[in-house]
């Protein structure tokens, strides 16, 4: 099989499966961001050392163009801000790997430059991350 290297076209779907908010036709831009941080190591009378302990957390961010309307993301977001929710993230429709966790849901930024079609980042917290087979 080919690699798929491009972003897209791809599904990003938040919420359970029978009520998920689809955010495919307004995310203009989307990752899983993970971050790692390790403990200084502890270094003790006696001359030994004991490593750090290492930990990773995940984001899912991106960007969204907005929607003025009752029905549009922001207002989603922010009827929702302080939920986890499940999440299903499909890159490329054309690949085999769908990304899928929790996260929790936080506001959007509403506004921006006026008379201009506007688009506002996100970021919500993302637990256990996993990569799974996808099947078109």
């Amino acid at each position: 099989m080919a690699k798929v290297r491009t972003l897209g076209p791809g599904s990003l779907k938040i919420g359970a499966t029978n009520s998920a908010r689809d955010f495919s036709a307004d995310v203009i831009n989307t990752a899983l961001e993970p971050s790692t941080d390790t403990e200084d190591n502890d270094n003790f009378l006696d001359g030994h050392t004991e490593g750090g302990t290492q930990s990773e957390t995940w984001a899912l961010t991106g960007s969204i163009k907005e929607d003025f309307s009752m029905d549009g993301l922001q207002v989603w977001c922010l009827t929702h801000s302080g939920e986890t929710l499940p999440f299903e993230w499909v890159p490329n429709t054309s690949g085999t790997v769908k990304l899928s966790g929790s996260v929790v849901v936080s506001s959007i930024k509403f506004g921006g430059d006026v008379k201009t079609k506007n688009s506002n980042d996100f970021s919500f917290v993302a637990l256990d991350v996993a990569a799974t087979s996808y099947e078109a």
